[in-house]
């Protein structure tokens, strides 16, 4: 029951193809929307499209110049979201692996924005 749930709450935020994206309406939070202008997003041949797309592009370039090889040596966060090795298999990410990394940030995303926010720095200094 949970995985249904968490399936139907995750269909609300991505969208895999740009046909899907055009069909769906789901509505943004004004932040999103001001992210929106301030990320240009490319043709939307992404992972995610829409609001949630801009916004994870925009994390992207903060933490890895959209880059999926960017490698933290500090911290040991790696890819194109910079995450953290535990983090990546408690998600199942593929780090690297662009679809997988965004995917599971969507599902975050899905969890609420409190948890979404807590994840990932230039959220928490509201640049995306």
């Amino acid at each position: 029951m949970a995985a249904l749930v968490g399936l139907a709450l995750l269909s609300q935020v991505i969208c895999l193809t740009p046909d899907v994206c055009a069909e769906a309406t789901v509505e943004a939070e004004p932040e999103v929307a001001d992210v929106a202008e301030a990320t240009p997003l490319p043709e939307c041949d992404l992972p995610v499209c829409g609001p949630l797309g801009q916004r994870l592009y925009c994390i992207e370039g903060f933490e890895s110049h959209h880059y999926g090889g960017a490698v933290n040596p500090s911290s040991g966060a790696r890819g194109w979201l910079q995450w953290l090795p535990g983090t990546a298999r408690q998600w199942g990410v593929r780090i690297g692996d662009r679809q997988s990394e965004w995917l599971a940030a969507a599902q975050i995303a899905a969890l609420g924005n409190r948890f979404f926010t807590s994840q990932w720095v230039p959220l928490q200094r509201g640049l995306c």
